[in-house]
């Protein structure tokens, strides 16, 4: 009597969802805590809370991390990949307006003449190893999709 056997397909391996939308979280959580602790609203004291979190670019921040959360936690297609690209413009627009040793534009960096204390470069340095750990885990469970499909 012959037997069957009953075979999975080995599935690629898709993009970590439960660390993506944890590092998502962990993200928005930072810059949240970068407006209200870490930078704008503890260094300036005229800074109110509805004016620092309305600007537009914190605002525009603080919409992507949640649309990209969102996207993660409903398993959408392209969630891994909006991440990303939240990620990217995280690090791109913090490494603009704090990280570059001179003042270009409307940047603020926090280097020289004691313009950035230990919270502030706390808070660029979190935001910063957070949004790469998101680009590094979709890049990983990219080539391990990319190697299983090969």
């Amino acid at each position: 009597m012959p037997t069957t056997h009953t075979t999975h397909p080995v599935k690629a391996s898709g993009p970590p969802t439960r660390l993506l939308l944890g590092l998502t979280g962990a993200l928005g959580a930072l810059l949240i805590l970068n407006l209200a602790v870490f930078d704008d609203l503890r260094v300036d004291p005229s800074a109110g809370v509805l004016e620092t979190f309305a600007k537009p670019q914190h605002l525009a921040g603080l919409v992507a991390v949640l649309v990209a959360a969102g996207l993660l936690a409903f398993r959408h297609r392209s969630a891994a990949r909006v991440a990303v690209v939240v990620a990217w413009i995280e690090i791109a627009a913090f490494s603009f307006f704090h990280a570059i040793p001179f003042e270009l534009g409307p940047s603020k960096p926090y280097w020289g003449d004691g313009m950035g204390d230990a919270l502030q470069w706390a808070g660029l340095l979190s935001i910063l190893a957070v949004s790469a750990a998101i680009v590094g885990v979709a890049r990983r469970s990219a080539l391990a999709k990319t190697a299983a499909a090969s």
